[in-house]
């Protein structure tokens, strides 16, 4: 009998290769998703250490200028605060995005390999089916051979 051979096995290799690149996407997805969540939490710190020194200063009485710009500074840094969730908010979006497309790639390469599975199982009985059926051929042709002859 014929070696096995899976017709779909370029397809298949394609699909593995296709999910191995959808896996690093969604690593590099899920890398910028956390560098920016920690610039969210370093900004929300900077902010929340900039109002802490407002309020230690403004107890400590200051000119209404120097009180003004603080002000002005936190404004400032409250909007990058802003930004910068939402470019978490962004960042987890593409990780939805690659996670999805990770997950397709990933189904369809398994439907692959369960054909190819399949393919091999009927194969295997093929094969096993043809040995058996040689082996009775020769226990038949054995058989013939040893019986005597009768009149």
């Amino acid at each position: 009998m014929a070696a096995f051979h899976f017709r779909a096995a370029a397809a298949l290799d394609l699909r593995r290769r296709e999910e191995t690149t959808a896996a690093a996407a969604l690593s590099r997805a899920e890398a910028r998703f956390h560098e920016a969540e920690a610039e969210r939490d370093r900004a929300d710190a900077e902010r929340a250490a900039a109002q802490a020194d407002l309020v230690t200063i403004a107890r400590r009485g200051i000119d209404p200028g120097v009180l003004e710009w603080h002000r002005n500074w936190i404004v400032r840094l409250a909007a990058n605060v802003g930004r910068r969730r939402r470019e978490v908010d962004d960042r987890a979006r593409d990780v939805r995005t690659a996670t999805t497309a990770w997950h397709m790639s990933r189904r369809r390469r398994l439907a692959l390999e369960r054909l190819r599975d399949r393919a091999w199982r009927r194969y295997a009985e093929a094969e096993r089916r043809e040995e058996n059926r040689a082996m009775d051929e020769l226990a038949r042709i054995r058989f013939v051979m040893t019986e005597p002859e009768r009149e």
